[in-house]
């Protein structure tokens, strides 16, 4: 709820009234939907497929280097092995499934005549909109010097982290009628940690985004 007079204040954003007219015109030129795939494999994590979309404002679009901004939705997720939460309780064959707005804010290198091959850096923050964990629960209670054992099924809303970083990727404009096709693989490195216990958890991802620049 803390976040949503941020995001009305982004979605007001995305409209401007032109001088003269009372019409009003859409203020990004470039939309792209996305799929992406966590990478924070180790011993106990395994990475998972994800999706989200974007709008984007590129300035100077007609110059080799110009600035970009935007707004994502990106939904992320990784599944767990097993997280110790105390002495006598543990859970195992956990999925994280996270939802962030991202704010993305970087700077694009093009290079070519009608066809553009571009690299594309800068950082981002992603702001945790909503994320669920799902799993089973074991509990241990000690009664009487010997333990009960319990087992339960879960599947709950959780408070992560908001997170920041930076993102790099290495993409293509192509040319279509009076539009650009444009496909970028990119990389979000997130600094800091969505949860900080025994085992930490990173929103960090590969990323393969296509869409259309006016």
């Amino acid at each position: 709820m803390k976040h949503i007079p941020f995001i009305i204040g982004l979605l007001l954003l995305t409209t401007t009234v032109s001088n003269g007219q009372d019409s009003t015109k859409f203020i990004f030129n470039e939309f792209c939907v996305s799929i992406n795939r966590t990478n924070v494999q180790n011993l106990n994590t395994s990475n998972m497929l994800g999706f989200g979309l974007g709008v984007y404002q590129s300035f100077m679009t007609d110059k080799k280097f110009n600035p970009k901004f935007g707004i994502e939705f990106n939904r992320t997720s990784q599944f767990k092995n097993r997280i110790d939460q105390g002495h006598f309780v543990y859970v195992t064959d956990i999925t994280y499934t996270y939802s962030c707005l991202s704010i993305p804010f970087g700077f694009r290198y093009s290079i070519g005549s009608k066809t553009k091959i571009f690299i594309e850096t800068g950082g981002f923050v992603d702001i945790v909109l909503a994320a669920r964990e799902k799993g089973t629960q074991h509990n241990y209670v000690p009664i009487n010097n010997q333990y009960n054992y319990t087992k339960s099924e879960f599947d709950k809303k959780t408070k992560l982290s908001d997170t920041y970083g930076v993102y790099l990727g290495l993409g293509v404009r192509v040319p279509v009628s009076n539009y650009e096709l444009v496909i970028k693989p990119e990389y979000k490195f997130a600094f800091n940690s969505l949860y900080s216990n025994k085992d930490e958890i990173y929103n960090r991802y590969f990323r393969l985004s296509v869409g259309m620049s006016f």
